[in-house]
């Protein structure tokens, strides 16, 4: 007999955690932590989620159990790249015997630093010195979740990963003038993500093996491989909750190409942007609906994420099932007056009857397999219903927006009256061939779609045709006949 229990009481039961000095608050990433968003969203994080670098390097730091030294971090009126580019450049002519340490240095900067000041990439020990621009905690728990999901198998500390093949005299100089990275102090170690989507890990595994096993590819696209499986990832967990335990597939959103013209009936128009942002506008919801579904335990394990739960349900008996079911009904009974006693519990005209009467109506028009779906859609619905028609919508939106923006600035085109579309660039494009390719010399046309399909993307066919033009234009494609099958992608490396 299973033993299904919902924790009330007791250090880590629902009474004590969900109040705060006798008042009712949301929690979430006690029991269990899917999402590394927060309810304040910050405008200044842009930068740092369109090139993905300071994420990359304190992945590099986690895997290795370093920091950098809070002198090269601490001052805000100097930023790091300059810091850095001192530190180099002091370093350096410490260890050369020159009569002209100027003409040197010049030397230095022309070699290995952008014009912008970051130190170029010409060997894989380069990655652990890579910061963020601004710096801001969510950077940092991106980079937690980012490592936890992705990398907790140990692949950075793989030897044969940061073997360089870049390793002359001029470059070995700039290595040894690397400022020393400190031990990171052992800490209680806090909740780690759960994986929803292993599917997309081993995905990622595979990509980044890749990339790898070619010093160039990887030092040159991997912040490209890193920030897209963020989007990756994180997408379709979005789409996969909103189906409240169905089995799990990755559902390939549309995307166009940015230099295309884009109409109303284009199926990357009504299968991109606008249909993906539904999936992602409810997150807090369900961040919140799973942290109070988690505080049921059956044989003290915790019960996971939808699918989970509904997996789990199957293999109940009868009466474990009923026992099950009656244990979520307790949660939305435990909620509902909560959210009554806070002060301003809803917007004018709204409240629960009115919540319960949509549900209804929701519930009708829904087509949910089982009756623990239906209980688990229905606390998802009252917790949603309440943030949206309450003064909690500001950090409801708040949560979402670390998500939305980042699609808006990387994979979206503004194109007039009909908005932003998915969308993205030839380099974009070009990067995610040579991972589909792999190390082959060519692949089938048909096998790349079916490939990029897999990483969640797909097009239509006006958008397959301006890419195989593409393909022509830069000699990537090689034509037996003009069936499909018979035309292959030739390998771009």
């Amino acid at each position: 007999m299973m033993n299904i229990e919902l924790k009330e009481d007791g250090k880590n039961g629902l009474n004590k955690l969900y109040f705060k000095g006798g008042k009712f608050s949301h929690v979430t990433g006690s029991k269990l932590k899917i999402l590394p968003f927060s309810t304040k969203y910050n405008k200044d994080c842009k930068s740092d989620f369109s090139v993905f670098q300071g994420v990359v390097g304190e992945c590099f730091r986690i895997s290795n159990d370093k920091q950098f030294n809070k002198e090269l971090i601490k001052d805000k009126e100097s930023s790091f790249k300059k810091k850095l580019k001192k530190h180099i450049l002091e370093e350096a002519i410490k260890k050369v015997d020159t009569e002209q340490p100027e003409d040197f240095k010049e030397v230095i900067i022309n070699l290995f630093f952008e014009e912008d000041g970051d130190l170029i990439k010409f060997n894989k020990k380069m990655l652990s010195y890579m910061h963020f621009i601004n710096e801001h905690a969510i950077l940092k728990e991106t980079s937690k979740f980012f490592y936890d999901i992705f990398l907790n198998t140990k692949i950075l500390n793989n030897k044969d990963l940061v073997k360089s093949e870049n390793d002359n005299l001029f470059y070995n100089l700039i290595i040894e003038s690397l400022p020393q990275l400190e031990d990171k102090p052992k800490v209680k170690s806090s909740i780690k993500y759960t994986n929803v989507f292993d599917e997309i890990t081993k995905l990622f595994l595979s990509d980044f093996n890749t990339l790898s096993n070619r010093e160039d590819l990887f030092l040159e696209h991997i912040e490209d491989l890193f920030k897209y499986y963020y989007f990756f990832y994180l997408s379709q967990t979005a789409i996969s909750l909103n189906n409240f335990g169905e089995s799990k597939v990755i559902k390939p959103i549309c995307y166009s190409m940015d230099w295309e013209t884009l109409s109303e009936t284009r199926r990357s128009y009504n299968f991109g942007w606008k249909h993906t942002l539904l999936d992602l506008e409810n997150l807090f919801s369900h961040a919140n609906t799973l942290e109070l579904l988690n505080y049921i335990s059956i044989n003290d394990e915790k019960i996971g994420d939808y699918a989970k739960i509904v997996e789990r349900y199957k293999k109940l008996s009868e009466s474990e099932a009923k026992d099950f079911i009656l244990k979520i009904k307790e949660l939305s009974e435990f909620y509902k007056p909560q959210i009554e006693s806070l002060k301003s519990p809803f917007k004018m005209g709204k409240n629960w009857l009115d919540c319960e009467n949509s549900l209804s109506n929701r519930l009708s028009a829904k087509k949910l397999n089982n009756e623990i779906q239906v209980e688990i859609y229905s606390l998802f619905f009252r917790i949603d219903y309440q943030f949206k028609n309450s003064q909690r919508d500001k950090p409801y939106k708040d949560y979402s927006n670390w998500l939305i923006d980042f699609f808006k600035s990387n994979y979206t085109k503004f194109r007039g009256r009909l908005g932003y579309t998915t969308s993205i660039n030839q380099e974009t494009l070009l990067f995610l061939t040579k991972i589909c390719i792999n190390n082959k010399d060519k692949i089938r046309l048909k096998s790349l779609w079916r490939k990029l399909e897999q990483r969640g993307i797909s097009f239509d066919e006006t958008s397959k045709v301006e890419i195989v033009k593409l393909f022509e234009r830069i000699n990537l494609l090689e034509k037996k006949s003009d069936s499909g099958d018979a035309q292959y992608v030739k390998s771009i490396i």
